[in-house]
């Protein structure tokens, strides 16, 4: 009863970024709470008591998962040892949560305009494992709630989907989606034939650029973020994230590591199943000359990928409505390196990094060529406080410039997660110019803190404004792509985010993020109200 008094319109949050995020969740609940309560008043607190119980115990639901099992929580545990030690059977498990509060540019006013909206997903993971000098097994299954996606935000075109939220709705047309499959299953025999030789078949994850691992923790983060996953990975960041289905050899020596996989890769990323899509083959093989082996404080890296892709999905490119150029399969061969380089110079650590790629095949009727390129290099103060890490690097990869001749030249990103180099996911590294300076701190030892600034263009007038993550679906009309036409302009946005990683311990973590788009040339001409964007 003491509720009562609560006036009418109480408001408890009117942050641009809507209460800096998961608070938002439980903020919006409590908001709705108080709302109801004041409209109902003293005369019907019986029946307020039995409509709003199910909003008090989500709210509670809510504030409980956040609160006690920040994104991501994660542990392992040895179930049985062999004697001798030598294998060991193990369980694991995690648990990941996120809300996103996504502000899209906003297109002019009309059906389906809602850029504005959030949303929020809880996947979980149960693995079992099995050790032995010789043999290991492994299979990992996931169950993921994704809810509150927006039924209304997918504009007429050029607009689209305005936004992830509307991306994942897009694909189950529901806002709420779950799916509990089998993520990861498979068998490993290690050391067979001779020394360093391992064989693996079954569904797994594939990473590209990360078949060596080290202890040096400068060429680890350099290669997990700034190299891993370019054009194939998990696509982990996602809701569902995907898996490959297949088999995989390596012989792994001091000197290098040779690693050769062929597989079909599943749904996920946006779609609640993980069914496998045998209609497109992945080949992958690569050689890597491990860091500081052959050449001094250097990793150097070459790799080739081939993506055959057999779905009757229509094709997102440049062609002109109604051209039947791009009809058929599609069969890309990618061939590139990396070098990577890290050194103690002066007062810090210097360090380099170069990559690059080239493409032919086909795209349906039309030759595919196309190319990518980037070079990044980086200096941290190692001594001074926070450690501070400034970095800079340009991306560039070749777009289309004719829609009505024989080539298609747009650089195909193949199957990557494509966020790990587009922190506000509105655009990938297709027809892409990327210029960027990059500022990490560590300011305690828990904690890292990374600011990113981008000047973003495409490479080509002719072609799309690109972005998206490879397919998602086994057939149906979502490509895995979305292209949007640039009007003619090259000018795309200039973005600023910052991140912050901390540590609560070895098992959880949290992470916030937080960016904000001004749009150029290419975004005002498709979203004339407001082209600038937010996301949290």
């Amino acid at each position: 009863r003491r509720f009562s008094y609560i006036p009418a319109n109480v408001k408890l949050c009117e942050s641009p970024v809507k209460a800096w995020g998961l608070p938002m969740i439980i903020t919006k609940s409590l908001q709705n709470f108080l709302d109801s309560i004041s409209s109902k008043g003293l005369n019907s607190m019986e029946n307020f008591y039995k409509e709003e119980f199910f909003m008090i115990k989500r709210f509670c639901v809510i504030l409980i998962i956040y609160l006690i099992i920040p994104s991501p929580a994660s542990a392992n545990i040895t179930l049985f040892t062999h004697s001798n030690d030598q294998g060991e059977i193990w369980a694991s498990g995690e648990v990941a949560s996120r809300y996103e509060n996504w502000n899209w540019f906003e297109p002019s006013p009309q059906i389906n305009d809602n850029n504005d909206y959030d949303y929020y997903f809880i996947r979980s993971r149960l693995a079992l494992g099995y050790k032995f000098k010789w043999l290991e097994a492994f299979i990992q299954i996931q169950d993921t709630h994704v809810g509150e996606l927006p039924n209304n935000s997918v504009s007429a075109p050029p607009g689209g989907p305005l936004g992830l939220g509307a991306i994942y709705y897009a694909h189950r047309r529901k806002s709420d989606a779950h799916g509990t499959f089998v993520k990861q299953g498979y068998l490993r025999l290690k050391n067979i034939l001779f020394d360093g030789f391992s064989l693996m078949g079954g569904r797994f994850d594939y990473v590209d650029a990360m078949e060596v691992t080290y202890d040096n923790p400068k060429i680890m983060w350099l290669k997990k973020v700034r190299l891993a996953e370019r054009l194939i990975g998990p696509f982990g960041w996602s809701a569902f994230a995907r898996s490959f289905d297949g088999g995989q050899v390596s012989l792994d020596k001091d000197l290098f590591n040779i690693t050769a996989m062929v597989s079909h890769p599943t749904e996920g990323g946006f779609e609640n199943d993980h069914r496998t899509i045998s209609k497109i083959t992945l080949v992958a093989t690569t050689l890597t000359l491990k860091h500081d082996k052959v050449i001094p404080n250097t990793e150097n890296r070459l790799f080739y990928y081939f993506y055959g892709d057999d779905r009757s999905t229509p094709k997102v490119d440049n062609t002109l409505p109604g051209s039947q150029d791009n009809q058929g399969k599609i069969e890309i061969h990618t061939m590139g390196f990396h070098l990577l380089n890290a050194v103690d110079f002066g007062p810090g650590v210097a360090d380099f990094l170069l990559w690059g790629t080239g493409q032919f095949g086909k795209w349906g009727s039309l030759t595919h060529k196309a190319w990518a390129w980037t070079a990044e290099m980086g200096y941290q103060f190692t001594s001074l406080p926070a450690k501070p890490w400034l970095r800079i690097g340009y991306f560039i990869s070749s777009g289309d410039s004719n829609p009505t001749d024989s080539d298609h030249e747009t650089f195909f990103q193949i199957l990557p997660t494509a966020r790990k180099y587009a922190l506000f996911p509105f655009y990938n590294l297709m027809n892409n110019e990327d210029f960027f300076v990059q500022m990490i701190l560590k300011p305690i030892r828990k904690m890292v803190v990374r600011t990113d600034l981008h000047f973003l263009q495409l490479n080509e007038r002719d072609d799309r404004w690109y972005m998206g993550a490879g397919a998602t679906r086994r057939r149906g009309n979502i490509f895995g792509y979305i292209g949007r036409p640039s009007f003619g302009s090259t000018d795309l946005a200039k973005v600023l985010d910052i991140s912050v990683k901390y540590d609560l311990n070895k098992h959880i973590n949290i992470n916030a993020y937080y960016a904000h788009a001004w749009g150029d040339d290419v975004v005002e001409n498709i979203y004339t109200k407001d082209d600038d964007a937010d996301f949290f």
